[in-house]
């Protein structure tokens, strides 16, 4: 992949779900409305580069912050 593909993935309108919280919390709910509702998603990481405490530190950014935003963005978009 060359740098100008990741920058346009990175983007708000392309594949790829790096950035702050609110930012991957945007997306996900920018793409759930794309397609017409999501059930599930699924992350992959690269546990090879990423020193654990960055991965964990991800994982648990994913759980405590991204995780319950996205219910309450859906949940919005749903009522």
């Amino acid at each position: 992949m060359t740098r100008a593909s990741f920058d346009a993935q990175r983007g708000p309108y392309g594949a790829l779900l790096i950035g702050e919280p609110d930012e991957v919390v945007d997306k996900i709910l920018r793409h759930s409305e794309a397609l017409g509702g999501i059930s599930r998603i699924t992350f992959q990481m690269n546990a090879s580069s990423l020193p654990h405490a960055k991965l964990m530190r991800a994982i648990e950014t994913l759980g405590t912050q991204i995780a319950p935003a996205v219910r309450q963005g859906l949940a919005l978009e749903n009522a």
